[in-house]
């Protein structure tokens, strides 16, 4: 057996399956652009573009109105969690911050 000519025979098909690999990937590469291309085209017919001045303020509008309400649920629930500390609580709930409380610590000290 002539050993070179069956490692050329080897290389060759090795350098044709990567030029077939490459050939390959630039079609895909080429499909995928002309797919991007044609959902680009069917979005702007569709009339999605870039934003408008007044749908600018719009989204501004709604993103601050957002996040003043979230604002307004923290602080509510803030004030509902401080409400029911200062209820009564059961005796299985019962806990170091209430036994220092029924002690007579306020809220300033160390042990609340």
């Amino acid at each position: 057996m002539n050993w070179l000519a069956r490692i050329d025979s080897i290389t060759s098909e090795h350098i044709d399956a990567a030029r077939q690999t490459e050939d390959r990937v630039e079609q895909v590469q080429r499909e995928a652009a002309r797919a991007t291309q044609q959902i680009g085209e069917r979005v702007a017919a569709m009339g999605f573009g870039p934003e408008t001045p007044e749908e600018r303020v719009a989204r501004e509008a709604r993103e601050e109105r957002d996040q003043l309400m979230r604002e307004y649920r923290m602080r509510q629930e803030e004030a509902e969690q401080a409400r029911q500390r200062t209820g009564y609580v059961q005796p299985t709930d019962w806990t170091d911050e209430d036994e220092a409380r029924s002690q007579g610590y306020g809220r300033d000290s160390w042990l609340v």
